[in-house]
């Protein structure tokens, strides 16, 4: 089996607080990277001084400073990373000790494979309020499904610079959301060798407060929007000429409630004895889908002008929706 070199890219601004966790884990991987090349978005908070700081003790570190998104940043990094393979994660996250050693891995022992996707779930530590709570049960710990069809992201996923540039890299037309989310999807249509890697774990750190919550589903949704993907039922009632715009967040707050998903977390609750939570929980998930929905109308709005190079990176049905 060929021991492979691979380059670990990421993107940053103001991640003061996540930062020193974050290098630990990197500098901890029981599979080091080969190259570390990190684009920061000038940030002022003093992670700028860290990475510089890193880079100069450390060879395989290479820091960037441009302005721009993220998909521009990693774009960016990916361009200037000198080793044929990339992992690519956020600095936000908390990486497993063998999260590089189990995306490589796949590659060494199949020279076909073009994608790895790693694994994600939501961080239990940061799970500390009883909205947080409400979230983790209703996700069941939010652990990603691998397996066909599903959507690699930014988070944790290993591919080759060749995908890369035979995709267009990541789309940089959108305003900040959803760039991975599309890039994901082009990976999975255009039938590539994708392999999967459950043990690569990525944790991630959830909001503690309701308003907190509703504010990332507004931004991921307006990420969607724009580039036409995961549209909500009632965003699709509206584009059919069912229901008027104004009515879309409202109809779709009240679409968790057909489903069985929100009822077994509440289930979970109970079996936890968290009252709170129970209660909590259906507050919360309508909530996120009223914002999200909120936010889908306004993207979709922004990218029918700004984003039509993303939108047609995708395959679409008749009707005009993503596949998937």
């Amino acid at each position: 089996m060929n021991r492979l070199d691979f380059t670990l890219v990421t993107t940053c601004r103001n991640e003061i607080r996540s930062f020193d966790r974050w290098k630990q884990n990197v500098i901890e991987q029981t599979r080091p990277p080969s190259e570390i090349v990190i684009v920061d978005a000038f940030s002022d908070d003093g992670t700028a001084e860290k990475l510089f700081e890193w880079a100069s003790s450390d060879k395989r570190v290479k820091v960037i400073q441009e302005k721009g998104a993220a998909a521009h940043g990693r774009n960016l990094a990916i361009k200037n990373a000198k080793h044929e393979i990339i992992l690519s994660t956020d600095m936000g996250v908390r990486l497993s000790d063998n999260w590089c050693e189990e995306l490589i891995k796949p590659f060494e022992a199949d020279p076909t494979v073009e994608v790895v996707a790693g694994n994600t779930c939501i961080d239990k530590d940061t799970v500390k309020t009883v909205a947080a709570r409400a979230e983790y049960y209703y996700e069941n710990g939010g652990e990603s499904k691998l397996g066909p069809g599903f959507v690699p992201g930014n988070r944790s996923v290993a591919y080759t610079k060749k995908v890369w540039s035979k995709l267009g890299g990541l789309p940089e037309d959108l305003t900040f959301y959803a760039d991975d989310s599309v890039f994901g999807r082009q990976m999975v249509q255009a039938n590539l060798n994708i392999s999967y890697a459950p043990l690569a774990m990525t944790y991630w750190a959830r909001p503690q407060k309701l308003k907190q919550f509703f504010r990332e589903q507004y931004v991921y949704g307006r990420g969607g929007g724009e580039a036409f993907i995961k549209t909500p039922i009632a965003f699709k009632l509206y584009l059919e000429r069912k229901v008027p715009l104004s009515s879309v967040p409202i109809i779709q707050a009240f679409t968790p409630f057909l489903k069985t998903k929100l009822y077994v977390g509440m289930i979970r609750a109970i079996r936890n004895a968290d009252i709170k939570v129970m209660f909590t929980m259906p507050v919360l998930i309508a909530g996120k889908a009223y914002h999200n929905a909120k936010g889908y109308a306004f993207g979709y709005s922004v990218g029918t002008v700004k984003c039509t190079q993303c939108r047609n990176r995708l395959k679409r049905d008749c009707i005009g929706f993503s596949l998937f």
